[in-house]
């Protein structure tokens, strides 16, 4: 089977409008969407990690990566189960699993899946973008090599297996360093159910994500519709891919994966906190978001037909902004004029949350708040916060003005945006491949 990227109808190139919602996508343009939204948490990644190492040493890097893994893959690794009515316990479990988890994004990480038991299975990747974009700034450092794809991976990839059978275990068959990448791809794992239960490294973020009202939060009711999969009980299949979804369960998985991402930052910032303090964590923070806003605002540009940089522009761009996650966020937006526009955020199950990542920037910091995405959209945009918020219809508890101004000087780029664009990001089809089977 293989799904053509091509050109995508239904798109989000028409009028902006305030009362969108991802339902209003063509559903190949929504899927696509979704797998934008995947690749958001490692574009995320690529924005905090390279802070963590020059700042704290690669050793702080790799406990960050290991404590964002170990303190969120758990817990969104159930939800997304319960959300599609995965049961079992197996591998085939395992698997389905691992195909609606954001740490794997679609295209940009190519698996391939042999189920050969219920206790007994392989994966490999032909294709992994994390792995080349090391590869290629460290110049196939095999120490860089071994810290992403051993040091990270072996603890990760048992808490994400672990999550459905305590049992489980996934080994590498083969994988990095190579002098030359094997022609099979960059590595293959056995995950495996074990006749004993041995005890891992536990991790000490995980019972505090958990506590979140992000980690217990219950999206609002659908209706699954009949154009697609109403969830995924049915048997494993190694072909899936976001388009068999219906459309609301689609869009659901959209808003799921955005809280995903939130999970994965909730859990690096409690252990970027931990080990260097809340004043750290928050410059991480505000320089995170201008790190990675150019990159996520120009991919979601070409994906969603978002052409300009006008007020209807920035405007739809917050809308489908996917550090934003909706329902758990509650946002709203107005068009004043070409020049003027508003966003803000209603009491919602975030504001009663301990604020972290970029979501918690917004109430910890609210005159930094949505200036990096604005800016990124357009840099002759600026954000101040604002009491007069009639469109919000006395529901606003935050509100900031979005001005387009020609006399307003554009910030400066951040220093780490070039690591986070690489050479694949920018280019909305790099990471484009077709599925095969």
């Amino acid at each position: 089977m293989s799904i053509d990227a091509g050109t995508q109808p239904g798109d989000y190139s028409g009028d902006y409008r305030p009362d969108f919602t991802l339902t209003d996508l063509d559903h190949a343009t929504l899927a696509w969407y979704g797998r934008e939204v995947m690749l958001a948490n490692h574009i995320h990644d690529r924005a905090i990690m390279p802070q963590l190492a020059l700042n704290h040493g690669m050793a702080a890097q790799t406990r960050a990566a290991c404590d964002e893994w170990m303190g969120a893959s758990p817990i969104y690794n159930y939800r997304n189960r319960a959300l599609l009515n995965i049961g079992g316990d197996d591998i085939e479990t395992i698997f389905k699993a691992f195909q609606l988890d954001i740490g794997a994004p679609h295209t940009f990480l190519q698996f391939h899946w042999d189920l050969q038991s219920p206790s007994e299975g392989q994966f490999w990747l032909t294709h992994c973008g994390a792995y080349n974009h090391v590869r290629r700034i460290t110049n196939a450092d095999p120490a860089s090599e071994t810290q992403i794809c051993h040091h990270m991976e072996d603890p990760t990839f048992d808490a994400t297996v672990m999550a459905v059978n305590q049992r489980a275990r996934c080994r590498p068959v083969f994988r990095p360093p190579h002098g030359t990448v094997p022609a099979e791809g960059p590595c293959r794992w056995r995950v495996f159910l074990g006749d004993e239960l041995i005890l891992t490294e536990s991790s000490e973020v995980l019972p505090l994500v958990k506590q979140s009202r992000a980690a217990n939060f219950a999206f609002a009711a659908i209706e699954p519709g009949n154009d697609g999969l109403a969830d995924y009980a049915g048997p494993f299949n190694r072909a899936f891919t976001l388009e068999m979804l219906s459309h609301p369960v689609l869009a659901r998985q959209c808003k799921e994966f955005s809280l995903d991402v939130h999970l994965l930052q909730r859990a690096c910032y409690t252990s970027v906190m931990r080990d260097h303090g809340a004043e750290s964590a928050w410059e991480m923070t505000a320089e995170q978001w201008r790190a990675m806003a150019p990159v996520y605002v120009h991919r979601l540009r070409n994906a969603l037909g978002i052409r300009g940089d006008g007020m209807d522009a920035i405007l739809k761009l917050l809308q489908t902004d996917p550090y934003l996650p909706p329902e758990y966020l509650k946002t709203g937006t107005a068009k004043i004029s070409d020049s003027h526009g508003r966003f803000w955020i209603e009491d919602c199950e975030a504001l009663q949350d301990e604020p972290l990542g970029v979501v918690g920037l917004l109430f910890k910091k609210p005159d930094i708040g949505i200036s990096a995405p604005v800016a990124a959209a357009n840099p002759q945009a600026r954000c101040q916060l604002t009491n007069d918020c009639p469109e919000a219809k006395g529901k606003a508890v935050i509100a900031w003005d979005i001005v387009i101004d020609d006399s307003h000087t554009a910030p400066a780029p951040s220093d780490y945006t070039a690591l986070v664009a690489g050479e694949d990001m920018w280019d909305h089809d790099a990471s484009r491949h077709q599925y095969a089977y």
